[in-house]
């Protein structure tokens, strides 16, 4: 199954409705019942089977592949299989698929939830939120790749842009122009700092500078730069706080800023059973993670949220990608395991 999904291109450029398809089809087949909704360019997937018991989650959408790849997609080596989305996460839903088949044969009740914009601003987890089956959830197991251990805290996003406004003018003649570059180098350089790495990159904010575009030609004064940022941050920061830090920064500054995307930072409870029920099945530990999730949009809709996945985040949209086929089988086992202890049971938090 991981070598199916693997063929189906899913990255920002591509049409999500065929993997969309591909796992609605699938899952029909096992009897569950399916609802897609959502945007047509980012489908996301609710499928239910009985109501209550246990959620599972997850992005069918990846990074593009990218260059410097020394490994073919689907690969096999041993017990690891290359290509992108083998960590994050297509081996995870294949994982899914097959523990929901095994609680349909028992009986179970299980609902999965399937998004397609989890790389971009994770708008179909706010549709999927709103069903009642994501409600009543005994838990939802978040399946982004934790090396299989249980992340219970990670990082808020805020995604901003910079804009720096100049007068264009012939390049021998610069002092007739205002350079745009140069007015968002001095803006780069005041947030430098905040742009190196921490000591504890699990535990402080950090910021990464992504993408930047300016001018328009190489003899003339650039009237226009533009600078995307990434920053992470944990709790108790929130987004209102991050954005006070930065314009405090640049203040006295001639600049433009235009926020693209922010998501708070989450954290579950560490003592719950449930944590302690997937630590015992997979012989595993708590960790914070750097990266973000799902789950604070499913969080206002039920509480008992966990993530947990196989796959090391490090090797999440980097050349050679690929995940350990026996930590896909530890998964699937854990998931149903799960599935039949919580069967019947309201434990939250």
């Amino acid at each position: 199954m991981l070598l199916d999904l693997l063929e189906i291109r899913s990255d920002m450029h591509a049409d999500k409705s065929i993997i969309v398809n591909y796992v609605k089809k699938t899952l029909e087949e096992i009897g569950f019942t399916v609802t897609i909704v959502g945007d047509q360019s980012y489908p996301a997937l609710i499928a239910s089977r009985g109501r209550g018991g246990i959620a599972f989650s997850g992005h069918l959408d990846t990074v593009p592949i990218g260059d410097g790849w020394t490994r073919k997609q689907g690969e096999i080596d041993g017990d690891r299989v290359y290509g992108r989305g083998t960590t994050d996460m297509k081996g995870a839903i294949a994982s899914m698929l097959f523990a929901a088949r095994d609680l349909v044969d028992k009986d179970i009740p299980c609902t999965l939830l399937l998004t397609t914009d989890e790389e971009e601003r994770m708008l179909g987890a706010l549709k999927l939120s709103q069903f009642e089956a994501v409600r009543t959830a005994h838990a939802i197991i978040i399946c982004e790749p934790t090396n299989l251990n249980v992340a219970c805290r990670e990082k808020g996003v805020f995604r901003f842009r910079l804009i720096t406004r100049g007068k264009a003018a012939h390049s021998s003649q610069c002092w007739l122009g205002e350079n745009a570059i140069l007015k968002m180098h001095n803006l780069l350089m005041k947030l430098s700092d905040l742009a190196q790495v921490p000591a504890g990159p699990t535990d402080k904010m950090t910021m990464c500078f992504t993408t930047i575009h300016g001018g328009t030609k190489d003899n003339v004064v650039p009237d226009r730069c533009q600078t995307e940022i990434d920053v992470r941050f944990p709790a108790p920061l929130t987004l209102k706080d991050i954005e006070t830090l930065i314009r405090s920064r640049l203040e006295g500054e001639d600049y433009e800023i235009e926020t693209i995307y922010g998501l708070e930072p989450f954290e579950s409870d560490r003592d719950s059973k449930i944590v302690k029920m997937l630590i015992t099945h997979l012989n595993s530990t708590i960790v914070d993670v750097p990266y973000a999730t799902e789950a604070p949009r499913y969080q206002p809709s039920n509480r008992s949220i966990y993530i947990c996945g196989p796959g090391a985040p490090s090797l999440a949209h980097v050349p050679d990608e690929y995940v350990e086929l026996s930590a896909l089988v530890r998964m699937h086992s854990a998931l149903v395991k799960l599935g039949q202890e919580l069967s019947g049971n309201t434990v939250q938090g």
